[in-house]
């Protein structure tokens, strides 16, 4: 990994805490910040972390619950539990983006996991900024057109006419069409 991702850990087994935290290191991470689960919800809220292990059962409740709230701020999210509860917690989770890790933990298998994990809501986080941007521009592109469709309707001209009075107010203004299109729809739409 090229730059230093960042990590929590929920636990309540102090040497597997420290164990998973050593191997987080190893994998590249370079804030790890361990927990035993107690505010757990205040402290995702509170700072972004790029991957959340939660490491089953915890002190006040199971985890699946945190883990499920760690993967809705997009987080990487990696439930480690025991292998005979792995299946029904697979289940549970359904088709969120949490990996199940079954006990006893296997170091390469641990490093290959965090490293899958957090290219993957990397990649997920990816897709969504890009989603979000693609969205404004299709609403940019809706209120051009429903610009036109007023130009054509007050001054009964052609739809290709609309249009190039649009770009030519556009450069003439120096402005976004965008930006033109809200100006006209003011005008007209009172």
């Amino acid at each position: 990994m090229q730059d230093r991702k960042s990590i929590i850990i929920f636990s309540n087994e102090g040497e597997t805490l420290d164990n998973i935290a050593l191997t987080a290191g190893e994998a590249g991470f370079g804030e790890i910040s361990v927990s035993d689960g107690e505010g757990a919800r205040e402290l995702l809220s509170g700072k972004w972390f790029d991957t959340v292990l939660v490491n089953t059962p915890l002190e006040k409740e199971f985890g699946l619950d945190l883990a499920v709230f760690a993967e809705k701020l997009s987080c990487g999210v990696i439930v480690s539990a025991a292998s005979k509860n792995c299946g029904e917690i697979a289940k549970k989770i359904g088709d969120r983006n949490i990996f199940v890790l079954p006990r006893p933990l296997n170091k390469a298998i641990l490093l290959q996991t965090l490293r899958f994990v957090t290219l993957s809501a990397e990649k997920q986080n990816d897709l969504k900024a890009q989603n979000i941007a693609l969205e404004a521009k299709l609403k940019d592109v809706r209120l051009v057109d429903r610009a036109k469709c007023v130009l054509v309707e007050y001054l009964r001209i052609s739809e290709a006419d609309a249009h190039r009075q649009i770009q030519k107010r556009a450069m003439d203004m120096r402005l976004p069409q965008v930006e033109v299109a809200r100006d006209i729809l003011k005008t007209y739409e009172m």
